[in-house]
């Protein structure tokens, strides 16, 4: 009699401690439900895994940009001169170095400031010799020494004269160009000058025409080198503080989609924009195919490290599907069923995400092939 009382508490204490050790055991996280695949179809030879695992994530600041030339690498070109043009030689589009000719134009001024100080340096000359000849009759005391005195304040008037119309021509002209100055015999005219390209670069704008006058300081001419271009982004106030100088970031434009274009954050600015509560920041982007141009709009990408101290769940951007509303994952349960699980997401990384609730570290989730297990799911549920 009390071996049987005991036998039946025995079953009963069981009983009910049964489901709490159960659900202990599972202790199984919320799902949408299941999705099962044929063993060996297509749809499963194409899924790609991925498993949860808890790293340092790095921030990802995501801005609109626009493409702008490096302004240390632009030249305007200007005649320094009243001038007419008289030959073109550089066309728009056409690539240039340093030196190179661009056009050549004429200046009545440019003419007489040469004129000018070819005689002055004759003169000079002149002035010179005859100074050095009173010394020498000085010397041997034939010559006076008023004679000396006269010819030496003579050379010091040609002197004078000389410094100054070449300090004039030398703001017009080259000092290559200067040097090799000479009356012309059967050459162009000292009128006639060139104008050369002072950067290597693309010529992207030329304001000449042949006949028409351009005065000194116009620019008649701009020469941009592409090679490298700034891509300028106004970062949200928010962000600033976990943007650094120097830390990397990702580049695309609309005009070639499937591309990415790499760069580093030169600079940040000191000012926020009232309107928008943004800052300019700048990214160098070296560009030797010239592909990208300036004028571009552009999205940037800067991956940044100021908050990366913390270790969290991460899963790639792709294993994350918006699955009526709700972002979602397919979590493996076998090699052909995945339950279709809800998450929260946290921080963005550059191809990670942070995954605060939902799955657990080393669950393996699907991170490529998962629009098929999206398309069952969705199309089950409309039923």
């Amino acid at each position: 009699m009390n071996h049987t009382i005991a036998s039946l508490m025995l079953a009963l204490l069981l009983a009910v401690a049964s489901p709490a050790m159960a659900g202990a055991a599972t202790d199984k996280l919320p799902a949408k439900g299941t999705i099962s695949l044929g063993q060996g179809s297509k749809a499963q030879a194409d899924l790609k895994f991925a498993e949860i695992k808890r790293k340092r994530l790095s921030n990802l600041i995501a801005a609109t940009a626009m493409i702008e030339p490096d302004a240390r690498k632009i030249a305007h070109v200007t005649p320094r001169i009243r001038a007419r043009v008289l030959k073109l030689i550089a066309e728009p589009g056409q690539e240039v170095k340093p030196g190179d000719p661009l056009a050549v134009l004429s200046s009545i001024e440019l003419g007489q400031a040469k004129a000018e100080y070819l005689k002055s340096r004759v003169l000079e000359q002149i002035a010179g010799q005859h100074l050095a000849r009173e010394e020498r009759l000085f010397k041997d005391k034939i010559a006076s020494a008023k004679d000396v005195l006269e010819a030496r304040a003579n050379h010091e008037i040609a002197l004078a004269q000389y410094k100054s119309t070449r300090e004039a021509l030398r703001l017009l002209i080259s000092p290559k160009e200067l040097a090799g100055l000479a009356w012309p015999e059967n050459g162009p005219p000292l009128s006639d000058f060139t104008l050369t390209a002072p950067i290597a670069g693309t010529v992207t704008k030329r304001n000449l025409t042949i006949g028409a006058f351009v005065s000194g300081d116009e620019s008649v001419m701009t020469i941009i080198d592409l090679r490298n271009v700034w891509v300028l982004v106004n970062v949200f106030e928010h962000d600033l503080s976990t943007l650094q100088i120097g830390e990397p970031a990702e580049i695309t434009v609309g005009a070639y989609p499937d591309e990415r274009f790499n760069g580093v954050v030169s600079y940040i600015g000191d000012t926020v924009e009232r309107s928008t509560r943004t800052v300019q920041a700048r990214i160098d982007v070296p560009n030797p195919e010239r592909r990208l141009k300036p004028g571009m709009f552009a999205n940037a990408q800067i991956t940044t490290t100021a908050r990366a101290s913390r270790e969290v769940l991460t899963a790639p951007a792709s294993a994350v599907y918006e699955i009526n509303g709700q972002k979602s994952v397919f979590v493996e349960v076998s090699a052909a069923s995945f339950a279709v699980r809800p998450v929260t997401l946290g921080s963005a990384g550059h191809s990670d995400v942070e995954i605060v609730s939902g799955v657990r570290e080393g669950e393996r989730v699907v991170s490529e092939g998962g629009l098929a297990l999206k398309a069952m799911f969705v199309n089950r549920e409309m039923r």
